[in-house]
């Protein structure tokens, strides 16, 4: 018998089921927040690395960036040079290890990611709102299971 998820009950189909749906929320997520923050000329993914970087307040390591990210240390370079291109981060290099390349907000950086972070929790709100305040919390309970399951897939 199938479930609203398209799964079949039991584990037959469960994975591909559950796994088309989460590809599906991610792809819904992102295109979202990409028509979102088209005002400010950013992309969801370097939204979260402006977040990310504001988070951190400080130069961290891009190797340190990418792992956060759960990202391949080439494509977040690639995106980081966009982001310096732009003037909203800036790359030192470390003093204790020559070989490492940090990278941290810029002023202008810092004004970009304060002005989108409000409208990026006002978005959140109205996707989310579908759920309630109990589902919510369920679904970030079994997402951070998943994720802390299968860390090693991304290793």
């Amino acid at each position: 018998m199938n479930t609203e998820s398209g799964a079949n009950e039991g584990t037959e189909g469960l994975a591909a089921g559950e796994g088309v749906l989460l590809y599906a929320a991610s792809a819904i997520l992102r295109r979202a927040f990409d028509q979102a923050l088209t005002p400010w000329g950013v992309t969801a993914s370097q939204a979260t690395v402006l977040s990310l970087l504001d988070e951190v307040g400080r130069p961290i390591p891009t190797s340190e960036l990418a792992r956060s990210l759960f990202r391949e240390g080439p494509s977040v370079t690639t995106m980081i040079d966009r982001l310096a291109v732009r003037g909203l981060v800036e790359r030192t290099g470390d003093a204790k290890d020559r070989r490492k390349v940090l990278v941290q907000l810029s002023e202008e950086g810092k004004r970009l990611t304060k002005g989108i972070r409000e409208p990026g929790q006002q978005l959140y709100s109205q996707i989310f709102e579908v759920l309630t305040a109990e589902e919510r919390q369920g679904l970030g309970a079994i997402l951070r299971k998943f994720r802390d399951a299968n860390m090693a897939w991304l290793e």
